[in-house]
């Protein structure tokens, strides 16, 4: 399913964030990622699973559009500010 339904490129990314629905509603939950208790580590969140594919989620909008701060902050709070390698190797 992740592969059938997975975003391929900066300009889906970008057309994603910028779809009507899917924009606000990717933009409330990272919101509400960063409301979670501080101190809390994504896996305990999330989940190792989840928390592996937020990751590469908030490395592929960072990249499509660096000028909105949300997605960097979910890198910077619970990936010490690092984007998913594998993820930066594929865009």
């Amino acid at each position: 399913m992740s592969r059938a339904y997975a975003i391929r490129s900066l300009e889906e990314a970008r057309a994603y964030l910028d779809h009507p629905l899917l924009g606000p509603r990717l933009r409330e939950s990272t919101e509400a990622l960063l409301e979670a208790e501080p101190g809390a580590s994504a896996e305990a969140i999330l989940g190792g699973i989840d928390a592996i594919k937020v990751r590469s989620s908030m490395t592929l909008f960072h990249r499509a559009a660096p000028e909105e701060r949300l997605f960097e902050d979910v890198l910077d709070r619970f990936y010490g500010g690092e984007g998913d390698p594998e993820t930066e190797r594929r865009i």
